[in-house]
């Protein structure tokens, strides 16, 4: 049974505890400031700041895992066979997009400017830590990006879907640099660069840095062959949207109540000319030479291709086709396309705007 008295006599005793612990304290701290002694400085802990990245942005990273390696141990074309002038590109590499078995290649692991080939994990970080659907505004620094540009205005508003389309087909710099502000505000810190960085890292690559997100020449800013090869793989495999964009020859992005009308080319000049090719990516630098990446399916058989440093459009196209047909014959057994220069300018004819 409760017992009212007990419990007060038991309340009491415990606030009398108090009241001497108490006493006891402050005589202590008076007597130590008496005597000339400092009490030390109570100061509670300050919680530090959530690491966004670690807590955020790594998590997003790590998603999807990379399972696509190369087999270094597998050349079935001499790098002599498949000479003529591509060998005049710093490096080049044919690879069979399911297997990862290297079929030709020249400095397959050696680091190169890669210029807007760049944009293409731009794309796949972007994936990571934004929705397509999502809209970024475009800004004065943004607007004022060289060229290549497609001329956002300031205060558009365009969606990540809309601005992937321009930075893949169009290989537009003020576009990926509206991706880059807009992701870099979302989660409120200048992440987006280490996120590459770090995405790198999670697909095991170990001759890739990135410090644009545009490709421009700079110390950090290289791939390889072989670290491309697996990017390309890894997108077109795990990004719908990159892999249905790369696909295309011409996107419109129709004037509405957010931006002005805006006609993409892409500048692959081997879509519509080589068989069933797929973007992936073209770029251009005074480092870098022309630059591409494509992927073509013949026969059931799809390759990678990659050319690093070609001196101009022509030779980058035309070497690609070159090595896709030996690649072919060597392993399927099929007959060269057999594309011409002026097959290519006939195609380059067709851009609105190529310079």
């Amino acid at each position: 049974m409760f017992n009212f008295f007990e419990s007060k006599i038991v309340f009491s005793h415990r606030h009398l505890k108090i009241f001497v612990a108490t006493s006891i304290a402050i005589f202590v701290m008076v007597a130590m400031q008496l005597i000339g002694i400092r009490a030390p400085k109570l100061e509670l802990p300050i919680p530090s700041k959530p690491d966004v990245f670690f807590d955020t942005i790594q998590p997003k990273l790590n998603l999807i895992p990379n399972k696509y390696n190369l087999k270094k141990y597998s050349s079935f074309i001499a790098q002599a066979g498949a000479s003529g002038n591509v060998d005049n590109a710093s490096a080049y590499g044919v690879i069979d997009y399911d297997s990862g078995e290297i079929i030709s290649s020249k400095n397959l692991s050696d680091s190169f400017p890669i210029a807007s080939l760049t944009k293409v994990m731009t794309a796949i970080v972007a994936l990571d830590l934004a929705h397509p659907a999502e809209s970024f505004v475009v800004s004065k620094n943004a607007s004022q990006i060289i060229p290549t540009k497609i001329g956002l205005q300031v205060g558009e508003s365009m969606t990540l879907n809309e601005l992937l389309h321009a930075s893949l087909l169009t290989s537009a710099n003020d576009a990926v640099e509206v991706i880059r502000e807009g992701i870099d505000s979302k989660y409120d810190d200048s992440i987006f660069i280490r996120a590459m960085n770090e995405k790198a890292f999670v697909l095991g690559l170990n001759q890739t840095s990135f410090s644009n997100p545009q490709g421009f020449d700079a110390p950090k800013n290289y791939s390889s062959i072989e670290d491309f090869a697996v990017i390309t793989h890894y997108a077109l495999e795990n990004y719908p949207l990159i892999k249905e964009i790369v696909k295309k020859d011409y996107e419109l992005l129709s004037e509405n109540d957010f931006h002005k009308r805006y006609d993409l080319y892409n500048w692959n000049g081997l879509i519509g000319v080589y068989p069933n090719i797929t973007g992936v990516k073209i770029g251009n630098t005074d480092d870098a030479g022309r630059t591409t990446a494509v992927v073509s399916e013949r026969n059931g058989k799809k390759l990678i291709a990659i050319i690093l440093d070609a001196p101009g459009i022509i030779e980058r196209d035309l070497w690609t086709a070159q090595i896709l047909d030996l690649a072919y014959e060597e392993r399927i057994g099929l007959a060269s396309v057999g594309v011409t220069e002026e097959q290519l300018r006939a195609k380059y004819q067709t851009w609105k705007y190529w310079n």
